[in-house]
C-alpha cells in the first residue's frame, strides 16, 4: 500500500469524495497524487517548455558535466534547502541552464517541496512595471511572496533586463530578503560575474556567490541543433 508524503498528505487532505464514491484504495492514491503533484507544479510557474525538464534528458559532456552534477547533487540534498544553498550558472544562450535549474525544481516538487517560484527576470519586471500603470497588485504580491516566504526562487536570464537603476534595485531587494532568511536561490544568468558588476550589479552577485555554487557552461548553443536531428 503506498502512502503520501507527509507534505502530499497534508494537500491531499482538501480532497473529498462524493456521496456514493467507493475508490479502489490504490486507485485513488494515484489519482490524489497526480492531481496533487499538478497543482503543486502549476503553482511554481515554471514554463510549459520547461515543465518537464528532467535530468535524464539532459545531454552531458566536457562543458556542462560539472553543472549537471551540482544540479543533480543539490536536488537530492535536503540539508541544502536548510542551509540556504543553492547554484548559479553562467554561459551562454542554449548550454542548458534553464533545463538543469528547472529539472532541479521539479524534482524537489516530486519530493513534495512546495512553495517553489520560476521567475524569468526580465519578463517579471515587465509585469511589475505594468502593475504600477494597470493598478494590478499580483506581480506586486508575488515579488513579496518571492522576496520571503517562498521556499525556493529559480531567477533565470539573470542580466538579461535593462540594467535601470530600479531594476537594480528590484533585485537587490529580492537577493538581499533571501540572503538574510537564509532561503535557497537558483539563478541562471548569460553574463559573466564581471559583466553583471559593470552593470551595477555587484553587491546582489557578491550575495549570491555566498549563497550559490557558481559554475560556468562551456558549450555550444544546442537549439539550432534541434532542427538537425
Amino acid at each position: 500500500m503506498h502512502s503520501l508524503s507527509p507534505e502530499l498528505e497534508q494537500i491531499a487532505g482538501s480532497f473529498q469524495l462524493g456521496e456514493h464514491d467507493v475508490p479502489n484504495p490504490e486507485e485513488l492514491y494515484r489519482a490524489q497524487q497526480r492531481d496533487v503533484l499538478e497543482r503543486m507544479t502549476k503553482a511554481t510557474l515554471i514554463p510549459p517548455r520547461y515543465v518537464g525538464a528532467t535530468f535524464l534528458e539532459f545531454g552531458t559532456e566536457k562543458g556542462n558535466q560539472k553543472a549537471y552534477d551540482v544540479a543533480l547533487d543539490w536536488a537530492n540534498d535536503t540539508a541544502a534547502h536548510t542551509r540556504g544553498d543553492g547554484f548559479f550558472l553562467l554561459g551562454e544562450p542554449g548550454t542548458g541552464k534553464t533545463h538543469l535549474v528547472c529539472a532541479a525544481a521539479m524534482e524537489r516538487v516530486r519530493k513534495g517541496q512546495t512553495g517553489i517560484r520560476y521567475l524569468n527576470v526580465p519578463i517579471f519586471l515587465d509585469r511589475i512595471r505594468a502593475s504600477f500603470k494597470f493598478s494590478e497588485s499580483a506581480a506586486q504580491d508575488l515579488f513579496e511572496f518571492a522576496c520571503t516566504k517562498a521556499s525556493l526562487v529559480v531567477l533565470d536570464d539573470f542580466g538579461k533586463e535593462k540594467a535601470t537603476d530600479w531594476a537594480t534595485e528590484r533585485l537587490y531587494v529580492l537577493v538581499e530578503s533571501r540572503y538574510q532568511n537564509m532561503l535557497p536561490m537558483l539563478v541562471t544568468s548569460n553574463r559573466t560575474l564581471d559583466e553583471l558588476d559593470s552593470l551595477g550589479y555587484g553587491a546582489t552577485v557578491s550575495r549570491l556567490q555566498q549563497m550559490c555554487r557558481t559554475i560556468k557552461l562551456e558549450t555550444a548553443d544546442h537549439r539550432p541543433l534541434q532542427w538537425k536531428k
